[in-house]
């Protein structure tokens, strides 16, 4: 039996029972492996766009006898999907612009997946409005801790997102309301990034310089983290 990290252990708590998964970015397949050993799942598409870790993968497979419930697909992104093939799509482990790419570079198969468990290892925020703007509603969303780092899962399906308030959507709207236990911590850090991009552009913005509007928008944000940090 394959054991996870902390941080996939989390996405395969999101996926489904039953359901047929494609993991984008799979790796080295662990995933794939661990919700088929389960019976969580009957059957994986896993898609690999580097060749080492594609034949690593394959091999994994191949040596646990699984090669009948878990496909190795060698391409970039959702390329390796017709419509309708998978209900679930597991985008892990880069960061938030590429899984925005992903998500526009083959709307054929992303409008055909009624589940996306999204981890994000940068730029959360920016992935969490693209989602609200392009009828993506969040419906789960978890905080992990593994090697001292807190990482974030997002499970998005379609439909409208109604959480209100932009702070609270790129912060994550489950979170916020369900109070996740490390949702403080995270928070904390957060705001200490902001607080010290925001020192760095004030010594350099002036009322006409270019990123005045950002400097404004960033103040505006940071105060809103602020006063949902206090409500915790």
């Amino acid at each position: 039996m394959v054991d996870l990290s902390p941080r996939l252990e989390q996405l395969s708590v999101f996926v489904p029972r039953g359901s047929i998964v494609a993991d984008i970015g799979t790796d080295h397949a662990f995933l794939p492996i661990y919700l088929v050993q389960r019976g969580l799942v009957s059957r994986v598409i896993a898609g690999e766009i580097n060749d080492g870790p594609y034949r690593l993968a394959c091999q994994r497979v191949r040596e646990r006898g699984l090669n009948a419930q878990i496909e190795v697909r060698k391409g970039d992104g959702l390329q390796i999907l017709t419509p309708n093939e998978v209900d679930t799509a597991i985008i892990a482990g880069m960061g938030g612009r590429n899984i925005i790419d992903i998500l526009c570079a083959y709307p054929g198969a992303t409008d055909s997946i009624c589940r996306f468990i999204l981890q994000p290892m940068s730029e959360a925020d920016v992935l969490r409005l693209w989602l609200s703007r392009h009828y993506f509603r969040i419906v789960d969303e978890a905080l992990v801790r593994e090697k001292g780092h807190i990482y974030e899962v997002i499970v998005a399906e379609h439909g409208l997102e109604t959480s209100g308030g932009e702070a609270v959507v790129t912060l994550g709207p489950k979170l916020v309301a369900n109070r996740h236990p490390l949702l403080s911590e995270h928070l904390d850090v957060l705001i200490r990034r902001r607080r010290s991009i925001l020192a760095q552009m004030e010594k350099l913005a002036n009322p006409t310089a270019p990123n005045y509007k950002r400097l404004r928008r960033l103040k505006t944000h940071l105060k809103q983290l602020e006063e949902i940090r206090k409500c915790l």
